[in-house]
């Protein structure tokens, strides 16, 4: 069998999301590189401990009360774990307003979100058949070879009986009864033989004409899935200069607004650089860090503290910060 079985499968699915909070000028382009940034707000000095309470979860979002208290826990573990100081406190009603609030943001995200759902499940089906294609192919291989072999030793079959029969013609031995039904018995089976292999070269051709089809309609699936892909990430980068976390201050009113995490992973990283803002800190420039301006490969998924964040918490605190080893995004 020859041929191209399948084009080559390509996976380019970014993962866009957390806070852009930082403003883009020059940003009405999709996908022009960020040039100015206007600062975030952050609180006027450190003051212990900040109070915080939840006040608002949209039913929207997308997230239970209960996962995003649970990302409030860890967000604000992830501060207090480096000191001994009391940072936070969380009191009913007290402090800073904590809320995720529904808007187009999240909505797109959500919608993002299903779309690379149903990406990666598709890209699953796609695998799942190629290699169901791909074991189809070495069985027909393999019984490819063995009618070959099966042919060849037809041949030596046949062969050996023409010797016979021109022996029988010359007169050679004796022509007996017996001698001439065993060779029209032997012209029968290689007949029967023949024809079952005529038969078998038959199927095997049909074979290999449905896995050239199931080729060609898993080069259309793969090229419909890299299509897809595409979209998708050329959607995610253009929504990549959203504002999806926001501390405030007006007044005596603090708050802390989020308007775009798809999970409690990314809620957990917004709310924890949010709570760094609360505690007077502003943005570091190490890309791992928690108070980096925005979520990426590199702080994606952060559970520590990055070192970073260690000193801009002693500096604007003027706490005692331990380092606490490496962490997952460090």
């Amino acid at each position: 069998m020859t041929g191209r079985w399948w084009l080559p499968l390509v996976v380019v699915l970014v993962a866009i999301g957390g806070w852009r909070e930082l403003v883009e000028e020059g940003a009405e382009q999709p996908g022009n590189p960020v040039t100015t940034l206007a600062e975030h707000p952050v609180a006027p000095g450190c003051r212990l401990p900040v109070s915080f309470h939840l006040d608002r979860v949209d039913a929207e979002f997308g997230l239970s009360e209960r996962e995003v208290r649970a990302a409030l826990r860890d967000a604000r573990g992830m501060w207090e774990e480096a000191t001994d100081a009391e940072l936070f406190r969380e009191e009913e009603g007290k402090g800073v307003a904590v809320r995720l609030v529904f808007d187009e943001r999240q909505a797109a995200a959500l919608r993002r979100d299903q779309a690379r759902t149903g990406l990666e499940e598709l890209y699953a089906e796609i695998e799942r058949r190629r290699e169901r294609l791909d074991h189809a192919r070495s069985a027909l291989e393999a019984d490819i070879r063995r009618h070959d072999e099966n042919r060849q030793e037809l041949a030596e079959r046949q062969a050996a009986h023409q010797r016979d029969v021109a022996s029988w013609n010359a007169g050679e031995g004796r022509r007996t009864e017996a001698r001439r039904a065993r060779l029209e018995r032997e012209a029968e089976a290689i007949e029967r033989q023949r024809r079952e292999l005529n038969h078998r070269a038959e199927r095997l051709g049909e074979r290999r004409d449905e896995l050239e089809d199931r080729r060609a309609e898993l080069d259309a699936a793969i090229a419909d899935y890299n299509a897809r892909a595409d979209g998708h990430n050329e959607r995610s980068r253009e929504a990549s200069g959203f504002n999806v976390g926001l501390y405030e201050r007006s007044g005596e009113g603090r708050s802390i607004t989020v308007y775009q995490a798809t999970d409690r992973e990314q809620l957990t990283l917004v709310l924890a650089h949010e709570l760094g803002h609360a505690l007077g800190i502003g943005h570091v420039a190490d890309p791992a860090a928690v108070m980096h301006a925005s979520l990426g490969a590199e702080n994606a998924g952060r559970e520590r503290l990055a070192e970073a964040d260690r000193r801009a918490l002693e500096q604007a605190c003027d706490v005692a910060a331990e380092p606490t080893g490496p962490a997952r995004g460090q």
